[in-house]
């Protein structure tokens, strides 16, 4: 199969999340079972800066990656806002005939919606992942409704398969008008192999001047209001555990102000270290060194960081709005309600309690196997691409 892989960016532009290193693992097994795979992005590195000032074309692991150059508003509120793709309209005249099945990742962005229009003008079946964009609740809740309703909507009916990462993300698919039998449920998978990346031990603590022998709490992911940063350093404050240290590893996503603010409103400038993005083997080293992921969502769907961490053998605390919370409660991760007191008192039992602490992680090798395989994932891939294309043709 010939396969277009449309999302916002790609590497080395992890500021943008969980959907740029999914796209890469789906791809690289694809790649790998004999597929020919394009990846269309922007040239952005992040909102504010590009990886190169132009479109430019790039091999990764076997993917031809197109970075399209991208015209944005740097100050728009909100995670990329609107932006403009001007070298894109050529390419699709160019190429999409060639393809056999696009793959669209994410969702309300007119870059999607120029591919997807593409491409059913010239009869190629449409898959679209929306990892987790589907719901409106963050920022430009007004132009994010008007878009579904003018624009969203009536295009995405027209797709031939919607993959969701989960139940919930199912039923919000049905909201949206796609019919059942358009939906199929195929979670994100992570490749054991990327454990072989990681630096020596220790060598992250000491980049960052962390005393080797203080327990270490990480979070990873951007630092906006959705992955509740906030909360969490109310609820580091309140740990009766006084030879902590956190670290919060991400890009400023609109909380990094708040987030430094409440830092020294709590006193823990001295317990509290602030990385910025991690790359590379970094995010795998920060994992090894830390002796206890958090995520304190205040909403997510299918968090990556959650399969990292269980690669790493890390147990962790994360909140009841983490939607694949399920999957992991009692096994690797204490799950808490999102209240500080709830999540001081989960960190501080996983800490201290030796046992339990042991049993989730033993456990984690054993979920990236059974729940987190990227084989399985790609298979179930795979079969899907094939029942679309062949909808497309009989219809």
């Amino acid at each position: 199969m010939n396969i277009l892989q449309v999302t916002l960016g790609f590497y080395p532009a992890q500021a943008w999340g969980g959907p740029v290193k999914i796209v890469h693992q789906n791809s690289k097994e694809l790649v790998a079972r004999g597929h020919s795979v394009s990846v269309y992005c922007t040239n952005l590195l992040d909102k504010n800066n590009k990886i190169r000032p132009a479109t430019f074309e790039q091999a990764i692991d076997g993917i031809r990656v197109v970075y399209l150059n991208t015209l944005n508003i740097k100050n728009w509120p909100g995670t990329v806002g609107p932006f403009w793709l001007p070298d894109l309209p050529s390419y699709l005249r160019r190429e999409i005939h060639q393809v056999d099945l696009v793959h669209l990742n994410g969702y309300r962005s007119p870059f999607l919606l120029a591919v997807a229009r593409a491409a059913r003008k010239a009869g190629i079946p449409v898959v679209t992942q929306p990892h987790g964009t589907l719901p409106v609740i963050m920022h430009s809740f007004f132009l994010k409704k008007l878009y579904d309703r003018l624009l969203g909507d009536p295009e995405i009916k027209h797709i031939g398969c919607l993959i969701a990462l989960q139940e919930s993300e199912k039923q919000q698919a049905l909201a949206h008008g796609i019919p059942a039998h358009k939906i199929e449920k195929i979670p994100n998978g992570i490749d054991p192999q990327e454990r072989e990346k990681v630096s020596e031990k220790g060598a992250f603590r000491e980049r960052f001047g962390i005393d080797p022998e203080k327990p270490l709490i990480l979070f990873l992911g951007r630092i906006n209001k959705k992955k509740g940063t906030d909360m969490l350093l109310e609820a580091f404050s309140r740990m009766n555990l006084p030879d902590a240290r956190l670290v919060i590893a991400g890009p400023d996503d609109g909380q990094l102000a708040e987030v430094e603010r409440l830092i020294q409103q709590f006193g823990l400038s001295e317990k509290v270290f602030l990385t910025g993005l991690l790359c590379g083997s970094d995010v795998l080293s920060a994992y090894q060194d830390a002796d206890l992921f958090v995520l304190p969502c205040r909403t997510d769907t299918f968090p990556v960081t959650i399969m990292e961490a269980c690669l790493m053998k890390l147990p962790m605390v994360i909140t009841d709005r983490c939607e694949i919370a399920d999957l992991v409660k009692g096994r690797v991760a204490e799950v808490v309600p999102f209240d500080p007191q709830a999540f001081a008192y989960g960190m501080a039992l996983l800490l201290s309690e030796k046992e339990r602490y042991t049993r989730y992680q033993n456990n984690c090798l054993a979920m990236i196997n059974d729940t987190f395989s990227i084989q399985a994932v790609v298979d179930h891939l795979e079969s899907v691409y094939r029942r679309v294309m062949k909808d497309q043709r009989e219809n």
